[in-house]
């Protein structure tokens, strides 16, 4: 029980921890945040990026600072894509910005100007380094065969996430192999150095090997010449065999299950079958006596449900609430606004706030003013709260989690599911004050 807590405390203080260093940037990758005039991020420069590529943005210098040049170049692609066209880079334009862009496409050359043959002695062509890329060290905009066999084993070891493998050297390629450098333990320069490259060969190598069978036990001799022995066959795996690569709802379910037993600490919950499933996997096989292999066998479906019968039923804290309320929460950061929205798939402001908690089985009213109404007012509100604002509505028509240092979550009509600061004069003019559940 108490290791259960520390464990979700931990992770729960590394997701407060992240949300207060508002605005979000650092580790995000492009289509992390949503982008606007006025914006000032890394991201902006690569989205200028992305758009002179594409020819819209046509300064001659990138920036960080997302102004009206900026805006202009964003509503001509919006409108060229069949978008809206409001200057603003959320999640729909992001697709279509990252459809076949830039990032794994080497640019195309320009067509070369005919010049006068001249009688030249024939010799090999000289080999362009950049172009043919060996055991060399690849970084950005490097070409070759190499760089596609790069980004293979990148992708066989979970780290390059295109959907594709191209001979290009990207920022996606750069950004996979920074992953990689970072779970090594290397400086994480995104270059593909000869160390780097000598460490993924190993540990492909290492996950391509195939686990040791079992040795076979030795069968005692028959004392009798009885009945012929009916021909041995293999037991029969009722369920669906998971390993590393295997996608679809019953990788979900074994994520849950993992996480509820507390070996799978990532947290959001996917449908994809990678490194952390597998560690989460393999953690759970050594813990309980079985062959390390990383794969989902029956016999470890068994063993889970024989853990989970075991398990016995606890009665959680006030805190323990609150810190659990919290992390189901960091599991729905970016999930978007949908108005009467209850499920993952989209929430309104009230539906956002009543998933979460019933998660941990507290009971809340459906509206936002059901919920001012069935809750205790408090002069100063505490991590776990609930802060009312009255937006489009008089009374109470927004609400969101208090999370402590001026911080709230909750899911806005613009934004989805996201944190903002109470603060900020927009909530400041709007709100009404905070309430606690009594649970």
């Amino acid at each position: 029980m108490e290791n259960t807590v520390v464990k979700r405390l931990v992770m729960t203080s590394a997701f407060a921890g992240a949300f207060f260093a508002v605005p979000l940037v650092g580790e995000a990758a492009l289509g992390d945040n949503t982008l606007k005039p006025g914006t000032t991020h890394a991201d902006v420069q690569q989205l200028q990026s992305i758009l002179k590529q594409k020819g819209f943005f046509k300064d001659s210098q990138t920036t960080t600072y997302f102004g009206p040049i900026t805006k202009k170049a964003v509503m001509d692609f919006q409108k060229a894509n069949g978008l809206v066209v409001d200057g603003i880079v959320g999640k729909n334009t992001y697709s279509k910005l990252l459809q076949k862009s830039f990032q794994e496409t080497a640019p195309k050359p320009a067509a070369p100007k005919p010049i006068a043959a001249k009688p030249v002695p024939s010799k090999p062509a000289a080999s362009n380094p950049a172009a043919n890329t060996s055991s060399k060290e690849m970084k950005l905009n490097s070409t070759g065969q190499a760089v596609m066999k790069l980004q293979q084993d990148l992708k066989f070891l979970g780290f390059f996430t295109y959907y594709k493998t191209t001979d290009y050297y990207g920022t996606i390629t750069t950004e996979a192999v920074r992953k990689f450098q970072i779970s090594q333990k290397l400086k994480a320069t995104g270059v593909a150095d000869a160390k780097t490259q000598e460490l993924i060969a190993k540990a492909v190598a290492a996950k391509k090997a195939p686990a040791a069978p079992p040795k076979p036990k030795p069968t005692p001799a028959p004392s009798k010449p009885a009945t012929p022995p009916a021909t041995s066959k293999p037991q029969p795996i009722t369920s669906k065999e998971l390993k590393f690569g295997t996608t679809g709802p019953e990788v979900k379910q074994l994520q849950t299950r993992l996480k509820n037993l507390g070996f799978f600490t990532y947290p959001m919950i996917t449908d994809y079958f990678g490194t952390v499933t597998e560690d989460s996997v393999e953690a759970f096989q050594k813990a309980h006596g079985l062959p390390v292999t990383g794969i989902v066998t029956k016999t470890v479906l068994d063993k889970m449900t024989e853990v989970e019968n075991k398990k016995p039923e606890q009665i959680k804290t006030p805190n323990e609430i609150t810190i659990n309320v919290i992390a189901n929460a960091a599991e729905l950061m970016g999930t978007p606004y949908v108005w009467a929205g209850t499920t993952p798939s989209g929430f309104d402001c009230s539906g956002f706030i009543q998933y979460v908690f019933a998660k941990e089985d507290v009971a809340l009213p459906r509206t936002v003013a059901q919920m001012w109404n069935a809750t205790t007012a408090v002069s100063k509100p505490a991590v776990g709260d609930l802060v009312f604002f009255e937006t489009y509505a008089t009374g109470p028509s927004h609400l969101g989690i208090y999370l402590g240092n001026d911080q709230f979550v909750h899911s806005g009509s613009s934004t989805g599911v996201t944190i903002s600061n109470l603060t900020y004069k927009y909530w400041q003019d709007r709100y009404l004050g905070a309430k606690r559940i009594n649970y």
